[in-house]
């Protein structure tokens, strides 16, 4: 992780941006993706409405089908993840964090898979420690103007990582 000179902490000079996560991939390469089209070592996310879906047996790699017959589907509410990315173009990312999700169909086990896959491109704002300039940057007050509010029913939050 790059961190910054003279000591400091990850996230000291972090850029705030937005950008829209790819669909139809899993969650975790979606961000390894994303990380990696703006040279980001380090990221704070923030997640809302992001369709999901969850198909037993389908390779990460593989094509998402036509139609939902043998999955599940399912809506991340909000996400707060933060995520590390070691130097490398196809480094493994890792995602920690929390957030509320729900799925549409009744199921035994309502925790979030680590391969869970967008359904849909997902919006996010966050913040994000890169080498270059953030390609879409923002003003940090949009990035946490909706905090507050959803961070302010967060007693439904689940841990997620991947």
């Amino acid at each position: 992780m790059i961190l910054p000179e003279n000591g400091g902490h990850a996230g000291d000079h972090a850029q705030p941006f937005h950008d829209i996560l790819d669909g139809y991939f899993t969650l975790k390469e979606s961000v390894r993706q994303m990380m990696a089209r703006h040279d980001l070592s380090w990221a704070w996310m923030l997640l809302c409405h992001a369709p999901v879906m969850e198909i037993d047996g389908l390779a990460p790699d593989a094509p998402v089908p036509l139609h939902l017959r043998d999955g599940y589907a399912g809506l991340i509410d909000t996400m707060v993840l933060t995520v590390t990315r070691p130097e490398g173009e196809a480094a493994e990312v890792s995602l920690l964090g929390t957030g509320e999700w729900r799925w549409l169909d009744v199921r035994a086990n309502t925790a979030l898979p680590a391969d869970i896959r967008l359904g849909e491109p997902a919006y996010f704002t966050g913040f994000g420690l890169s080498s270059r300039p953030i390609a879409r940057p923002l003003a940090a007050a949009e990035v946490l103007a909706d905090l507050p509010r959803l961070m302010g029913d967060a007693a439904g939050f689940r841990p997620f990582s991947a």
